[in-house]
């Protein structure tokens, strides 16, 4: 970098293609805070599909769908992120077992990791901070009344309590928010007391926190819902329902896919595939409920959704083969969501994280 060269900050994200031979794989992208221009810098060609990515410290866990069935495939692939750069540090299989998500325990000395088709959540120790080996297995046997989605369990999201006491998996297919505890070796007990059952046909997707962690929040796929609870103790008790769409603006089946909430706490954004929008919920911070307060159109068949700075939301859409950057502006009377005219044509988008952030890179 030159003496006098003009400079800009990005953040750094990743995201993983579906994709065909040719394009499936890893992408490195910057993301200029300025004005939320999406800038292509890397890409790595992959075999399988990827799934997701979970950035946990200095490394990013990455899954990778099983689709020739063999023993040896599947599994999770832990990297060094190094700014634009993934180094493989540590992979794991489990007789081809196929995970969606990995998150590590207050310590650092287990991973969890669920699989949503074989409806169990394992144990993975850690040691020297790489992954070893699969060492515990919970099988959940749960199911609800959806005929599709709800004949077996399928853990969808995983996250440790405020208070790193419990580890919580939400259950689509048994309609239930599932509390454990850790053992001295990783092992994993259900907690009756707190785990809970929404109702019937709700299908829980994933579950975040408020920022003063009074109130959580679960985004529910079947049923279209966002429930509010408020959090005692761990203790959840229901305090509100909203749908994640307008049914007087699209008829259609609809089926949201991820959420997120601001850093302040202010708002609560969703993505519906079906309808195609993200949607803008203000919460009520003393009472915890939501007030829908803005919509946009996204492209077709949105999967995934980035909050950045709490100023720039990047949607990624499979359907339609791109990235977008939507602007944040909380106090203009007109509305929340603004585009910003900037998108990246990729092919079958399904995943995305945070890489370095507060990079200064030359323009």
């Amino acid at each position: 970098m030159g003496l006098f060269s003009k400079t800009k900050t990005v953040d750094i994200f990743f995201v993983g293609s579906e994709g065909t031979d040719l394009d499936r794989g890893i992408y490195a992208f910057y993301l200029n805070v300025d004005n939320g221009e999406i800038i292509k810098k890397s890409f790595v060609k992959s075999l399988a599909s990827p799934l997701a990515m979970n950035r946990q410290g200095r490394f990013m866990y990455l899954t990778y769908r099983n689709g020739t069935g063999r023993a040896q495939d599947g599994g999770i692939w832990q990297y060094a992120c190094m700014e634009t750069q993934l180094g493989l540090a540590a992979r794991i299989g489990n007789e081809g077992r196929t995970y969606i998500q990995t998150v590590l325990n207050k310590d650092r000395d287990y991973a969890y990791a669920i699989d949503y088709y074989n409806g169990e959540v394992v144990t993975i120790p850690i040691k020297t901070s790489k992954i070893i080996r699969v060492s515990k297995t919970v099988k959940l046997d749960g199911h609800s009344i959806d005929p599709v989605k709800q004949t077996e369990s399928h853990p969808t999201f995983m996250t440790f309590t405020p208070d790193n006491t419990k580890l919580i998996v939400t259950d689509l297919g048994g309609d239930e928010v599932i509390f454990f505890t850790e053992g001295e070796k990783g092992e994993l007990t259900k907690d009756e007391e707190l785990s809970f059952k929404l109702n019937p046909g709700s299908g829980p997707l994933k579950l975040v926190y408020s920022s003063n962690r009074k109130f959580a929040y679960i985004l529910n796929q079947i049923s279209s819902t966002i429930t509010c609870y408020a959090v005692k103790h761990n203790k959840f008790t229901l305090v509100d329902e909203v749908m994640t769409y307008s049914k007087d603006e699209y008829d259609g089946v609809n089926t949201p896919m991820d959420m997120v909430i601001t850093e302040n706490g202010r708002f609560i954004f969703v993505i519906n595939k079906g309808d195609d929008t993200i949607v803008a919920f203000e919460r009520d911070k003393e009472t915890g409920k939501l007030t829908r307060t803005d919509c946009m159109e996204t492209d077709e068949g949105p999967k995934s959704l980035l909050l950045f700075r709490d100023k720039y939301l990047l949607v990624a859409c499979k359907q339609g083969g791109s990235l977008e950057s939507f602007e944040i502006k909380e106090d203009e009377k007109r509305a929340v969501l603004y585009e910003t005219h900037h998108q990246f044509t990729i092919h079958a988008p399904v995943c995305m994280e945070k890489g370095t952030e507060n990079l200064r890179v030359v323009k």
